[in-house]
């Protein structure tokens, strides 16, 4: 693939060196001859840093078929998924239904966290108002004590 990308570009590059003027002298009248002289330029050009790209080309080769005997045991053994795209991020059924049994997880604790300081608030509100009528009891009786012993 990078191979055919590389003519496409040498044939371009090519094509803006044709001048108009080599066109007209009949010098490399023939564009094809023009073309192929180029590419033999620059195939010696390639061939110092070819050694450098074949290694990347084989390890990327070897990389490819490695994955793709992975798939192809997965595809034979059955244990390959269909993922499904959400938003940003692909789930297959049983990542999805272990993500979905976290939230629900958390969703269940935190509710019995907010049902603990529920209860934990309306403890002390009772608490509260029982305090504050102790403390109004205890101001009626103080005040009906002054009263009488004003009266007497």
């Amino acid at each position: 693939m990078a191979d055919y990308a590389q003519i496409n570009n040498n044939h371009a590059a090519a094509a803006a060196n044709y001048t108009a003027k080599q066109r007209n002298t009949g010098a490399g009248s023939d564009f094809s001859d023009y073309l192929k002289a180029q590419e033999g330029k620059e195939e010696q050009a390639q061939s110092a840093g070819e050694k450098s790209e074949n290694a990347q080309d084989a390890d990327y080769r070897k990389q490819l078929q490695e994955h793709m005997a992975e798939m192809l045991d997965k595809i034979k053994h059955g244990t390959i998924q269909p993922k499904i795209q959400i938003g940003a991020q692909e789930y297959t059924q049983e990542e999805w239904k272990k993500l979905l049994e976290k939230f629900d997880e958390a969703e269940e604790e935190l509710i019995e966290q907010v049902e603990a300081e529920i209860e934990i608030r309306m403890e002390n509100a009772e608490k509260e108002k029982a305090e504050m009528e102790e403390a109004a009891k205890a101001e009626m009786q103080s005040a009906y004590l002054n009263k009488e012993e004003e009266t007497i």
